[in-house]
């Protein structure tokens, strides 16, 4: 009687750490299907602001040439007039200032 009682938690044990194990790998599967959707999204306002701040040290200054009310209408009067970086933006290259190439990146993220 004791070897089946000592039997029955080990099998508990076994069962319980299968459930834990499935588990574990379908909350990692999640996890890095939810990172890699975060980095996709986060992809060109990440890219625009390090273009901006590696332009920013170059000392590469301009007039923006944005076009704000249809480049990133949802974030009007973001712009501080200086260009430090060039976008091509449809088939022509635009000075941009930081505000407005974070806004344009932004603007055209995946919802």
């Amino acid at each position: 009687m004791m070897a089946g009682n000592a039997e029955n938690p080990a099998r508990q044990l076994a069962a319980a750490w299968r459930e834990a194990t499935a588990a574990l790998g379908e909350w990692r599967k999640q996890v890095a299907t939810a990172t890699t959707q975060a980095m996709d999204k986060l992809d060109p306002a990440v890219r625009a602001a390090v273009d901006a701040a590696r332009s920013a040290l170059a000392g590469n200054w301009g007039v923006c040439e944005c076009p704000c009310g249809t480049a990133h209408p949802q974030d009007k009067n973001v712009c501080d007039g200086r260009a430090l970086l060039t976008r091509k933006l449809g088939q022509q290259d635009m000075s941009l200032c930081a505000p407005c190439a974070v806004a344009q990146g932004v603007a055209e993220m995946p919802h």
